[in-house]
């Protein structure tokens, strides 16, 4: 398995495709002005999808292309990893996407700074993390030039470090989409709440019972 052409796979086309489809959606909804600019916006939100599908079946060919030329075993940890990952990536765009929709400008803005927060933790960990797969790599080839069982073994060790980067960004997106629709469920349950204080407040029983002079905090409980 050719581990330096997966190393560079995983830091040029995983670790930051998180951030280019979190970031894209929040500029999205930053933007909302008008139902005009919306419309716009919807349009241009269509073909950010549309390059997100591109560059998944343009991922899918070069990792073909990777298993044909035997540098990645189509059954090892590091393919299943990305298959999932990919998933996630689908899964995630979607419901992330949702819940900016439905949030105000307040709400979108605690959500920009809860992934920028997120971001800064998550960029250290993986920088670190390839940063350490790759010296071993380097070390592996320098020491062991030619195939051997030996070399094999760091190298799967080497295998496990990068499947652990791909899960870390799976994790990362669905922190972020599970963050978010705590954010709408909070938001939802004030809402819920208020309504129902307000309609005790505008029921007859209450308009009958305030007309009386009685005790308000009764009808509340």
């Amino acid at each position: 398995m050719g581990l330096m052409k997966v190393l560079k796979l995983v830091g040029g086309s995983i670790i930051d495709k998180p951030f280019e489809i979190i970031g894209r959606q929040l500029e999205f909804y930053q933007q909302r002005k008008n139902a005009a600019h919306d419309q716009k916006l919807k349009q241009e939100e269509a073909q950010f999808m549309q390059k997100l599908e591109f560059d998944r079946q343009k991922f899918n060919a070069e990792l073909d292309d990777m298993v044909a030329r035997k540098e990645i075993e189509r059954n090892s940890l590091v393919m299943e990893a990305i298959a999932k990952y990919q998933r996630t990536m689908a899964e995630c765009t979607v419901s992330i996407g949702n819940s900016l929709g439905n949030m105000n400008i307040e709400l979108r803005e605690r959500a920009t700074a809860l992934v920028e927060d997120k971001q800064r933790q998550y960029s250290a960990l993986q920088e670190a993390a390839m940063d350490k797969a790759a010296v071993q790599l380097e070390r592996i080839y320098e020491k062991f030039p030619t195939e051997t069982r030996a070399r094999t073994i760091m190298e799967n060790a080497v295998e496990k470090q990068l499947n652990n980067i791909i899960e870390t960004s799976d994790r990362f997106m669905r922190t972020i989409d599970a963050d978010f629709s705590k954010m709408m469920d909070s938001v939802q349950r004030i809402t819920e709440n208020t309504m129902t204080n307000a309609s005790q407040y505008i029921s007859p029983a209450f308009a009958s019972h305030a007309l009386r002079g009685g005790d308000d905090t009764k009808l509340l409980k």
